[in-house]
């Protein structure tokens, strides 16, 4: 019997939704308690009775979807406003004009549920200030003084939420839409979900869904990437291409240039006496030191930058150790037994052109590029399909 009420109320009682982390659990409550003392800050000095801002309780509901929920659709200004101020014209119009008080009430809220989708400003708030205005009207309370008093809080918890939401790290408000493009016609190479994507499959779904569509990418592209995590088991060790060259510190720019030519390399891992890897230098790190002109071709400079200076003082680098991509700017390094999910992790973001492999000691193993990542997931996806067909 236990068993059943357990089932029963997970199934039918209980949102299915991600538990917020205490870190989260902190930060919202922080966020709602410096809220609603701004928002008492501002009514403070505004022109507005006490008896009006003590009116409004469907305030204390919006607080906890702007400092809880600050990237829900339901909390962007124009959701919070128009979700307040509709109803509340809607209300204190049913409460004047109808006779019978639960008439009046039930109209409300419909009408201002219908308005607020028409308008794409849902607010769930927006049906208890549908009730209360409804009540003020009944009760002969005056038009201008009760929506100047609904619309003066409504602004105030906006000031409120703005203020406090872009002051927590993580957050930013209002979600601002991308400025408008002229469509274009996406590259041939680009596979998976798009934002067109996404907006065609929520017009499908014809409901709505309390989650923007940024949000949604990201949990598409975080469940993906876990996806990858937990199917794909190849290590770094097993793809990485082993023993390449290396260089070290001081091996000179030319050197280096003429081992990437001959060998048709793109980068070349450097290694200390210990052959720890302490750095990656690659083509573009040579390029990034050339500056084009009107004058000298471009072949003239990268020469130059080739060329050693004459002397002891010189203003541009002379050693691989002066270009290379260092762990304190951002390399990361990863060992052979590490499962190749973390190497896409590392290379997908673009910031690092390869990941330099390492044994446990810690010594240069091998390097696994993008080119290797191509043909692995290649070949995985030509497992799965003819296993696919086997079955």
């Amino acid at each position: 019997m236990h068993r059943a009420l357990t089932r029963f109320a997970r199934r039918y009682l209980f949102a299915d939704a991600a538990p917020l982390s205490p870190a989260e659990r902190r930060r919202s409550t922080l966020a709602a308690l410096l809220g609603v003392m701004i928002f008492e800050g501002v009514l403070f000095v505004l022109p507005v009775a006490p008896e009006i801002r003590r009116l409004l309780a469907p305030l204390g509901a919006t607080s906890v979807i702007l400092f809880v929920l600050p990237h829900s659709p339901l909390a962007q200004p124009w959701s919070v406003f128009g979700g307040l101020m509709l109803p509340a014209l809607t209300g204190f119009a049913c409460g004047s004009w109808l006779p019978a008080g639960w008439l009046a009430v039930g109209v409300a809220v419909t009408v201002s549920v219908w308005l607020m989708a028409w308008l794409r400003c849902l607010h769930p708030p927006g049906g208890a200030m549908a009730i209360v205005m409804a009540s003020a009207a009944a009760q002969g309370l005056d038009a201008a003084s009760s929506l100047g008093g609904a619309a003066c809080n409504a602004l105030a918890m906006l000031m409120a939420a703005t203020a406090v939401n872009n002051l927590i790290p993580g957050r930013h408000y209002p979600l601002c839409s991308p400025a408008p493009t002229a469509p274009k016609r996406p590259p041939r190479s680009a596979a998976g979900i798009q934002h067109p994507d996404l907006a065609a499959a929520l017009a499908e779904i014809d409901a709505y869904l309390d989650v923007s569509e940024d949000d949604l990418a990201e949990v598409f592209q975080r469940a993906a990437r876990h996806a990858f995590h937990r199917h794909v088991l190849l290590t770094c060790g097993d793809v990485m291409e082993a023993a390449p060259l290396r260089v070290d510190f001081a091996t000179g720019l030319n050197e280096a240039w003429r081992l990437m030519q001959r060998h048709n390399l793109r980068h070349l891992p450097v290694v200390d006496r210990g052959q720890r890897v302490i750095g990656l230098v690659g083509l573009e790190d040579f390029l990034r030191h050339v500056t084009p002109d009107d004058g000298p071709r471009i072949g003239d400079s990268v020469r130059r930058l080739l060329r050693p200076t004459p002397g002891t003082h010189t203003s541009k680098p002379e050693v691989v150790g002066q270009l290379m991509l260092a762990p304190k700017d951002g390399l990361r390094c990863l060992r052979t037994t590490d499962g190749i999910a973390l190497a896409a992790d590392v290379l997908g973001p673009g910031h690092q052109p390869c990941v330099p492999v390492v044994d446990d000691g810690g010594r240069l193993a091998g390097l696994v590029t993008p080119t290797t990542m191509t043909a692995v997931l290649f070949q995985h996806e030509a497992l799965d399909y003819v296993r696919g067909d086997a079955a």
